[in-house]
Order: structure tokens, then C-alpha cells, then sequence
């Protein structure tokens, strides 16, 4: 995968998880008024603190677009620290607000937002991608076109020579052989170095 692949995809499991955090964060705050004393004094700082969270998760990711790979490894130790807390008083929070149903459908339909948007950012890049390769596999299909017209142009010159040995015709045959294959293994080559990315 490309150093750009592999950020994209750091980036969506990030946000994955982000969008995760909001929506639990959304299902609290809306029971929010339907709280008293305690319970609402503890699910206002819980809603606070997701927040504060997704904020630094977003500035993570900020830093990833814009330093690379470097930023990478640090941004996805933060966030898992993040998620593994929030997942530990996740539960919490559910019970104080008495909100499990509302909870966990935020959550879900966070993921399948998330996962429909990393299913759409990959369909993207497979049409482009087919679009580079198509690209390539064009020039390469001329190139090789090149080299064959080059060839039959070699072969042609030798059956008028007619005065050629058969050595002669043999050694032009091999040489155009050689070159076909060259030709075909390199157009090999660069589909299969375009197909892996």
C-alpha cells in the first residue's frame, strides 16, 4: 500500500471511531434535560469530555494531513488511548442517563455511516486507480505495438534482402523474438507494479 494509502486508511479508522464517540456523545446530551442532580452534574462532564476528546482526535488527524506517515503512529496511540477510556466509561454514562437503546443506536448508525464512507472513498480510488491503469496499460499497449511494428520492420527488410543466409533470417527472427518478449514483459511488469500500487 502507498504512504498515501496508508494514511487514508489511518485517517477513516480514526474518523470511525470519532464519529463513534459524537453520536454516544449526541444520544447523552439529549437525555441531558430529562436528568437531575447528580446524574445530570455527571453526564454534563461526560458529554464535555467526549467532546474534548473528538476535538483532539480531529487536531490529530489535522496533523496526520499535513506532516504524513511521521505523525501517523503517535496520532493512532492517542486515539486508542481515547477510545479505550471512552469504551470503559461508556457503560457508565449509559447507565447514569438510563439511554442504552438511544446509545447504541447512535453508534450504530455512526458505523454504518463511517463504513459506508470508507466503502465509498475506496470505490473512488478503484476508478481511479482503473483509470491510471487503463492509462498505463495503453502506453504500454503502444509501446509494445512499437516494438512489434519495429520487429516486423526488421523481418520484412530481411525477406527482401533475399540474398540472405538463413543464418541471417534465423539470427533476425531471434533477435525479433527477443525483443517481443522484452517488450511483453516489460508491459507485464509495469501492469503488475500499476496493480499493486
Amino acid at each position: 500500500m502507498t504512504e498515501q494509502g496508508n494514511i487514508e486508511t489511518f485517517v477513516e479508522w480514526a474518523k470511525a471511531r470519532l464519529d463513534e464517540m459524537s453520536a454516544a456523545a449526541s444520544a447523552l446530551e439529549a437525555k441531558l434535560g430529562e436528568l437531575e442532580g447528580n446524574f445530570k452534574t455527571e453526564a454534563e462532564a461526560a458529554v464535555t469530555t467526549v467532546k474534548q476528546w473528538v476535538a483532539e482526535g480531529e487536531a490529530e488527524l489535522k496533523k496526520v494531513q499535513a506532516e504524513g506517515m511521521a505523525a501517523v503512529e503517535d496520532a493512532k496511540a492517542h486515539i486508542e488511548t481515547m477510545w479505550r477510556e471512552f469504551e470503559t466509561k461508556a457503560n457508565q454514562w449509559v447507565d447514569t442517563a438510563s439511554n442504552q437503546q438511544e446509545t447504541f443506536k447512535a453508534r450504530a448508525e455512526a458505523q454504518v455511516k463511517s463504513w459506508q464512507a470508507i466503502v465509498d472513498q475506496y470505490v473512488k480510488h478503484a476508478a481511479e486507480m482503473q483509470a491510471q491503469h487503463k492509462a498505463g496499460a495503453e502506453a504500454e499497449l503502444e509501446r509494445l505495438k512499437t516494438e512489434a511494428g519495429k520487429a516486423e520492420a526488421h523481418l520484412e527488410q530481411l525477406g527482401k534482402a533475399g540474398a540472405a543466409s538463413w543464418a541471417a533470417l534465423c539470427e533476425g527472427l531471434d533477435v525479433s523474438r527477443k525483443s517481443l518478449e522484452k517488450a511483453t514483459n516489460d508491459a507485464w511488469a509495469a501492469f503488475n507494479k500499476a496493480a499493486k500500487g
